[in-house]
């Protein structure tokens, strides 16, 4: 019975021996990854490299409807139409049609203008280089 103790402590302590041996070297393992990539006797330093870059961007749309546009061409539309049409029924179908033209019109002008409205920014760009 205690040869049989004395044997499993034995080997128990053997065992743990090992085990601290394998620990050793993973750390220093662990040691030389944190300080450099290793290749063929060479240690590469990692560090950030940043530059600036310009980039452009379309501004964002407050009036995605386009109302704005299409209300100030009808008005126009409608005060040219009047003024061509003269009065009676055509004064106001000239009139009507002065503002549906005209409405449509603002309504073009305003997307064209909201989709070459851009907006130029700055920004750091940053990435890891070795030596």
């Amino acid at each position: 019975m205690n040869t049989t103790r004395m044997t499993m402590t034995l080997l128990g302590a053997m065992s743990l021996a090992l085990l601290a041996g394998c620990n050793e070297s993973e750390a220093e393992v662990a040691q030389a990854g944190a300080a450099g990539v290793t290749h063929a006797s060479t240690t590469k330093t990692p560090h950030e490299v940043c530059t600036e870059q310009t980039v452009t961007t379309q501004k964002p749309v407050k009036d995605e409807n386009r109302i704005v546009g299409t209300v100030a061409g009808a008005l126009v539309g409608g005060v040219v139409g009047n003024e061509v049409g003269g009065k009676g029924t055509k004064g106001d179908v000239a009139t009507v049609a002065g503002a549906a033209a005209g409405g449509y019109a603002g309504n073009r002008v305003q997307k064209s203008m909201q989709n070459s409205a851009t907006e130029t920014t700055t920004k750091t760009v940053c990435h890891t280089e070795y030596n």
